[in-house]
């Protein structure tokens, strides 16, 4: 296992993120849901100023169908440019053409089994891959629908690399019968991207509920900087459709 260098260790020291060997919790994001997603740009220093900018892209894309009671894997990728502030929240409420399917929501992983052995031999949601200037490379891993906590099954995040472990969580919930996927109190830690593939297929959790060929869908996205700065916007669903 690699070690956290000197200057990482510093950076994550001065944002008040506690280390241990070979591993660093945090508590935060998303994604997607998925869910959800992280937080972007800056120096290695952590330092903001209030002059910052704030514009993030974020590109949304089903992959292998796009007719009703398909079942797409989902690519979210979200982008900062460097020297954009850092993310502290993020949100992502997906189309009422995308639905869960509830006879896939089985096998989920307990609160106790997240501690225990990180969701080892459950059924995953998708995977995660953070990239950011505080770490020699990519922090990746599963992510799992975690119960046991009361209502929505909610994401964790199970991210190594380098010898890092971050593990980040997330909350699902139904807004106007849209599934949204937030993650709030993003450590001030830069970084550069953030991308979420949610499985497809069978095993998927997420289905369509029409052509998104015929009729294109919308996501709306909702990012909140540390500086307290919000950027709300409308990202469609890119699909393989035909000519």
């Amino acid at each position: 296992m690699g070690e956290i260098r000197g200057d990482q260790r510093r950076v994550l020291q001065e944002q008040g993120i506690g280390l241990v060997p070979s591993r660093i919790c945090a508590a935060a994001l998303a994604a997607a849901v998925l869910a959800l997603i992280a937080g972007c740009g800056g120096d290695s220093s952590g330092e903001q100023s209030a002059e910052k900018p704030f514009a993030p892209r974020v590109a949304i894309e089903a992959v292998g169908g796009s007719a009703r009671t398909d079942k797409p894997q989902l690519d979210i990728e979200l982008a900062a440019r460097r020297g954009d502030a850092n993310i502290r929240s993020a949100a992502i409420t997906l189309p009422t053409a995308i639905l869960a399917d509830q006879a896939a929501l089985g096998n989920l992983c307990s609160e106790s089994e997240l501690e225990d052995k990180r969701c080892k031999g459950r059924q995953r949601m998708g995977e995660a891959r953070a990239l950011s200037p505080a770490y020699d490379v990519p922090l990746t891993g599963p992510v799992y629908a975690v119960s046991g906590s009361g209502g929505l099954p909610k994401p964790a995040y199970v991210l190594s690399g380098g010898g890092a472990e971050v593990l980040l969580r997330g909350r699902i919930e139904v807004v106007g019968q849209r599934i949204q996927a937030t993650v709030d109190d993003v450590p001030d830690i830069p970084l550069d991207a953030f991308e979420l593939s949610l499985d497809g297929g069978k095993s998927g959790y997420l289905v369509l509920s029409r052509d998104i060929c015929r009729m294109p869908a919308k996501a709306t996205v909702s990012l909140t900087s540390q500086e307290g700065e919000s950027l709300t916007r409308s990202v469609p669903i890119e699909a393989e459709c035909g000519g």
